[in-house]
């Protein structure tokens, strides 16, 4: 018995010796990927109170794979460098034209990862050649990317900068429901079976296809819809788009108000104001 006493007390004691030795476990950190500021102008001053407020890193200095990995495939363009001498009206732009649409919940749902400032973007052809003219904004699964934060934004006509505030709210949005940021409104889901959709009776299921039959998804379904509400008053649209000619099935509208509807009471945005 006191053998047996003996064992089991040293037991104990080993036992406790090998505990005390085990380090204690200390979860890994991850570095940031980026670090801001990326200069020592004013406005990046700006640009980390943005990154701070809504956990969205707004770069000037980027690399190839910042601005082209999407995930499964490189994105058909190239992107500039922003121009440092530019950056100022070019987060006034987005703000103008973009940010001040929505409010600050919204905005920290529906923000990409990253937003590149980029002075220049163009689209690559089949054979990697660069086409003008350039773009205005491009979206990817963590990014979208503003193609004129360089002196191009000075020189452009009223009706250009309507369609740069089209873009740029087109593509927030792209990369917003497409990544599941942002949910799409159930009876807007639910309101058109897409197998079914081609461009000789698009008009009846309120589908804006404009390439081959049958490639319509209620995501690019959704996008034009964004596209068109950024683009055009409900006023304008009761003169053209919702005329029983255009509209015979009164599915435009009534998607049309779905989605308007639905930001409003869920989100408190009044998308119908971007287009005034």
């Amino acid at each position: 018995m006191k053998l047996k006493i003996l064992l089991y007390s040293l037991f104990i004691l080993v036992a406790a010796a090998a505990c005390k030795k085990e380090a204690a476990i200390v979860p890994e950190t991850i570095p940031l990927e980026y670090h801001l500021p990326q200069g020592n102008h004013p406005y990046d001053t700006q640009i980390v109170d943005f990154y701070h407020k809504y956990g969205c890193y707004i770069l000037y200095k980027f690399s190839d794979k910042d601005f082209n990995w999407n995930i499964s495939y490189t994105l058909p363009y190239v992107a500039d460098q922003g121009d440092e001498n530019y950056i100022t009206p070019a987060l006034t732009a987005l703000d103008e034209y973009l940010f001040k649409y929505y409010n600050k919940d919204f905005l920290t749902k529906a923000l990409p990862y990253k937003i590149i400032l980029s002075s220049r973007i163009r689209a690559l052809d089949q054979y990697g050649d660069t086409l003008e003219p350039p773009v205005n904004v491009v979206s990817a699964s963590s990014h979208f990317a503003f193609g004129r934060a360089g002196s191009s934004l000075a020189g452009m006509t009223e009706d250009e900068l309507h369609q740069l505030k089209v873009d740029l709210h087109r593509e927030f949005w792209n990369q917003a429901v497409s990544f599941n940021k942002v949910p799409l409104p159930p009876v807007f889901i639910a309101a058109t079976n897409y197998s079914e959709v081609g461009n000789y009776n698009k008009q009846y299921y309120g589908v804006f296809v404009n390439a081959n039959d049958y490639t319509a998804t209620v995501y690019s379904d959704f996008v034009q819809y964004i596209d068109l509400i950024a683009s055009h008053t409900a006023e304008e649209l009761e003169q053209t788009l919702f005329l029983p000619e255009n509209d015979p099935n009164g599915k435009y509208k009534f998607k049309y108000i779905t989605i308007i509807n639905y930001y409003k009471q869920e989100y408190g945005i009044d998308l119908q104001a971007i287009a005034k």
